[in-house]
C-alpha cells in the first residue's frame, strides 16, 4: 500500500464513496456530497489531500490541513471505500497521514469527530488519538476532539 497526492482525476472516487447522505455527513459535516466540495478541498492552500491506493486502486482519502496561525495540524475528511471498511486500513490511512505529519514543526494533530461516529472514534483511538474534552467545552462543542503529539522529525 502507499500513499500519494489526490488529483482533481480522483473525484469521482470520493463522489462514489459519499453517495449515501450517511457517510457523506459523517465525513463532511454535510447530507450531500457534491464535486464543488471536493474542488474546494483540493484548491485550499492550506488542506492537502492525499490517496491511499492498494496496487494502484485508490481504497482510502484523508487530508491534513496545516494551521500555520495556530501550530498545529488537523486531520480531516477521511473516508475508506465502504466495501473496504473494517479491515483496518483507516488504521493504516491515519498511520501513513501521521508520517507525512512529521515534516510540520507543529506539536499536535487533531481530529474531530461527529459525537455519534463511534466506529470512527475507536479507530482514532487505536491510532493513539485520545479525546480531550476542554477542546469541545472551549472551542467547539459540535465536534468530538482528539489529538495525538505529533513526532517531528526536525
Amino acid at each position: 500500500m502507499n500513499i500519494r497526492k489526490v488529483t482533481q482525476e480522483d473525484e469521482p472516487v470520493l463522489k462514489e464513496w459519499l453517495n449515501h447522505p450517511e457517510d457523506c455527513m459523517l465525513v463532511t459535516g454535510r447530507q450531500t456530497y457534491s464535486p464543488d466540495m471536493f474542488h474546494s478541498w483540493y484548491e485550499a492552500h492550506d488542506q492537502f489531500g492525499y490517496i491511499f491506493e492498494d496496487d494502484s486502486k485508490a481504497v482510502a482519502y484523508g487530508e491534513i490541513w496545516v494551521d500555520a496561525e495556530e501550530e498545529d495540524l488537523e486531520l480531516a475528511h477521511l473516508v475508506v471505500a465502504p466495501s473496504l471498511r473494517n479491515k483496518g486500513i483507516g488504521k493504516r490511512l491515519i498511520q501513513e497521514l501521521l508520517e507525512l505529519c512529521k515534516d510540520y514543526p507543529y506539536e499536535w494533530v487533531y481530529m474531530r469527530i461527529k459525537p455519534g461516529n463511534l466506529q470512527a472514534i475507536q479507530c482514532y483511538k487505536g491510532a493513539e488519538f485520545v479525546e480531550d474534552p476542554s477542546l469541545r467545552l472551549s472551542f467547539n462543542s459540535r465536534w468530538v476532539w482528539m489529538r495525538k503529539k505529533n513526532r517531528v522529525s526536525f
